[in-house]
């Protein structure tokens, strides 16, 4: 049995120790799952104050990674994970920033997407001087661990085309849906759907601009938001779907039980970091997804067989939604293909199989694959 250590910015709120990111923690618990049936013992660190919680039963983390961060890195929290889990015979890397300046000589760090393709980001990072040097940190990080998992094959376009040459360093495992999420349409009035985070490059902006329209339109369409957002947005969307008797905000995770009482799912993102693991869950549903151009999003939706991929502007959220009100036929066909894909290639067993084996060769542990827990 190894010992698996697993550093993290943040998964758990450090004053409440709440879920931040539903798909985050869904990913985290799987790959904690897979390594116990592994027969291995894992804990976690993450930023924090000092505070100690836990992820799975007996399975603890650690809040105590110092939390300054460097033009988007965090080298204190990389620096304090190695000598408070020096016992570790290997590290995973949960967020690959982390992953800078150095690294567990055995480690594999992820990638969930990247940053720069956000419209904001140079607002984070305003002077070239800075991003180049942000830049030459995320090389660093990637050429550190022995492997890193991409979970977008966008991350790996990118890189590699920034740094030629480095294809042999990742390895591209992609999300994956729970199957007990393929629900049936219940009978109910035709609902759409936005799931991500209430923030603008998530498309938030641009979808309540194209509801607007489309409410407007077609009174007897329902419109649901849902997911985290800040005080000051929530309150705004509060005020915003007070105006529409068809509207409803929710700020819940997505469930199965939620998914059944919608048809149409959109994720507009605008940057790398799109809820992937959102869209797969709508998709084996059985749903007819819309998603943006950028992201990894695109790697999971075929156009026009599995869903459909727009442009990030109000314009083209109104042109797709009404094409799937009027055309029924398209709507049924693209949530059955899609369901469909995720079953062939996205499901959790299939992940933890890849998974499985890269643990396999880059930590030299033998070991059957364990069937789902």
């Amino acid at each position: 049995m190894a010992f698996v250590g697993i550093a993290t910015l943040r998964l758990l709120d450090p004053r409440t120790q709440h879920v931040l990111d539903a798909d985050r923690w869904r990913h985290a618990t799987e790959l904690t799952r897979l390594l116990l049936d592994l027969g291995h013992r894992v804990a976690w660190w993450q930023l924090g104050g000092g505070w100690r919680g836990e992820l799975l039963p007996a399975v603890p983390i650690h809040g105590v990674l110092r939390g300054d961060c460097q033009l988007l890195t965090w080298p204190r929290a990389c620096e304090d994970f190695l000598e408070r889990a020096g016992g570790v015979d290997a590290a995973i890397y949960f967020d690959l920033v982390l992953a800078y300046p150095q690294v567990h000589e055995s480690s594999i760090a992820v990638a969930h997407g990247i940053d720069c393709d956000d419209p904001l980001f140079e607002c984070q990072l305003p002077t070239a001087e800075e991003r180049d040097e942000w830049k030459r940190r995320i090389e660093m990080a990637v050429r550190n661990p022995r492997k890193v998992v991409a979970t977008d094959i966008g991350f790996i376009h990118w890189a590699t085309a920034t740094w030629p040459g480095l294809q042999h360093a990742f390895e591209y495992i992609p999300g994956f849906a729970i199957p007990s999420w393929g629900v049936d349409r219940a009978d109910h009035p035709l609902t759409i759907l936005f799931p991500g985070t209430l923030a603008p490059e998530h498309g938030i902006s641009e979808t309540i601009r194209a509801m607007e329209v489309l409410l407007a339109r077609h009174p007897h369409v329902r419109f649901w938001l849902t997911g985290p957002g800040t005080p000051a947005v929530l309150k705004y969307l509060a005020a915003w779907v007070g105006r529409y008797p068809g509207a409803r905000l929710d700020p819940r995770p997505l469930t199965a039980e939620l998914l059944r009482e919608v048809d149409i799912v959109l994720f507009p993102v605008k940057s790398g970091h799109g809820p992937a693991l959102a869209c797969l869950q709508a998709m084996a549903a059985g749903k007819a997804v819309v998603v943006g151009y950028a992201g990894g999003l695109t790697g999971l939706v075929l156009q026009e067989h599995t869903g459909l991929i727009v442009r990030q502007t109000a314009d083209d959220l109104v042109e797709a939604v009404e094409e799937l009100l009027a055309n029924h036929p398209l709507r049924e066909s693209l949530g059955r293909n899609a369901q469909e894909a995720v079953a062939n290639g996205f499901a959790l067993e299939q992940w933890r199989k890849r998974w499985t084996r890269l643990i396999a060769q880059v930590f030299g542990w033998e070991g059957e694959f364990p069937c789902p827990g």
